[in-house]
């Protein structure tokens, strides 16, 4: 299987990623092959989200907005111990809570809050209240030994996956019963797949606004651009077989294809946005999303994968602002 690079792909796409290689991922190979076996044979989420209750610490004031940082216990025990603690961002405009809450998820090796806040925080002056996420094993939550947003193992992808979903579930069943009317979960490219999946795996109506991503991650770490960072030949230790190694992390990640599970309980409410010189996550992925979720709303911007953070954040907004207003408010506010 050759690597895939549409000649379209935007030219800081493919300058991004010669740097990004430099950082290889899962240098340590595969990582814990029970949990990869037990990952492949059985159910990997929980039957309904985990309840939670997040520490909230004191607020404070930035840019006419206030701000929160909070944390809670992982509701996936599986993850390594300096992950095991969510740590949360809560931007809302002041003291008086607003009708819409919005749970943001991160982007590969996007670790902090910075990037999230920048894009979205314009949306907290139109009552639109944002929870960032830390991914785990990333900045707060990286493991001793791990140098920046690079994971050692494969093993250790699959766990930030898992949590991901898991964490986000939690924190939208803890918004429900906070008392938010309308409820969303959105990101962007790897945030965005989880973003995706959060939502089909809620038992309620939430909003999603799926930013640069498609139904399977298989052929972004497999013929994309992300694949120049990961060494397919050493993943299989003496073998080398850089060709199997790429076919079996093909199979592993595409138990995350969202063709395999329901769509969201009101896909009306989504809104998928591509960007046309993508060198990581190829249309045909976000076309085949957009076919599942029947109902759902595909919009394009003429950007890269990356060029899209800098150029299209209007874009980005509009697509949060836009679920949100679409998705079914709860008929009972809890205040």
């Amino acid at each position: 299987m050759e690597p895939w690079r549409p000649r379209s792909a935007h030219l800081v796409d493919v300058l991004f990623a010669g740097l990004a290689r430099r950082a290889r991922l899962f240098t340590d190979g595969w990582g814990d092959e029970r949990l990869l076996e037990d990952v492949a044979v059985g159910t990997s989420f929980l039957p309904e989200p985990a309840r939670i209750t997040p520490v909230w610490g004191e607020p404070e004031s930035r840019r006419g907005g206030v701000f929160r940082d909070g944390t809670f216990t992982s509701p996936l025990p599986l993850l390594a111990p300096a992950a095991q603690t969510v740590h949360v961002r809560w931007l809302s405009a002041g003291s008086a809570r607003g009708r819409s809450a919005c749970v943001v998820l991160a982007a590969s090796r996007e670790e902090g809050f910075v990037l999230r806040e920048r894009l979205y925080a314009p949306l907290v002056r139109e009552g639109i209240e944002l929870f960032l996420l830390e991914n785990p094993y990333y900045g707060l939550r990286r493991p001793p030994g791990q140098r920046g947003g690079a994971l050692r193992t494969v093993s250790d992808h699959v766990l930030m996956n898992l949590g991901m979903v898991e964490e986000a579930r939690a924190l939208l069943a803890w918004l429900r019963g906070a008392g938010y009317e309308r409820l969303g979960v959105a990101g962007y490219s790897m945030g965005g797949y989880m973003a995706a999946l959060a939502a089909a795996l809620f038992p309620e109506p939430v909003a999603v606004a799926a930013l640069a991503a498609g139904a399977s991650p298989v052929p972004v770490f497999t013929r994309g651009l992300l694949s120049w960072s990961i060494a397919f030949e050493e993943l299989d230790g003496a073998r080398r077989d850089a060709e199997q190694a790429r076919q079996r992390l093909g199979r592993i990640f595409d138990l995350a294809n969202l063709t395999k599970f329901p769509p969201p309980r009101q896909p009306g409410a989504a809104i998928l946005l591509a960007c046309r010189k993508d060198g990581f996550v190829p249309a045909a992925e976000t076309h085949a999303l957009h076919a599942h979720w029947k109902e759902s709303e595909l919009r394009w911007v003429n950007a890269g994968h990356v060029s899209a953070i800098l150029t299209e954040r209007a874009a980005l907004r509009s697509a949060v602002r836009d679920t949100l207003a679409r998705v079914q408010a709860s008929p009972c506010t809890g205040r």
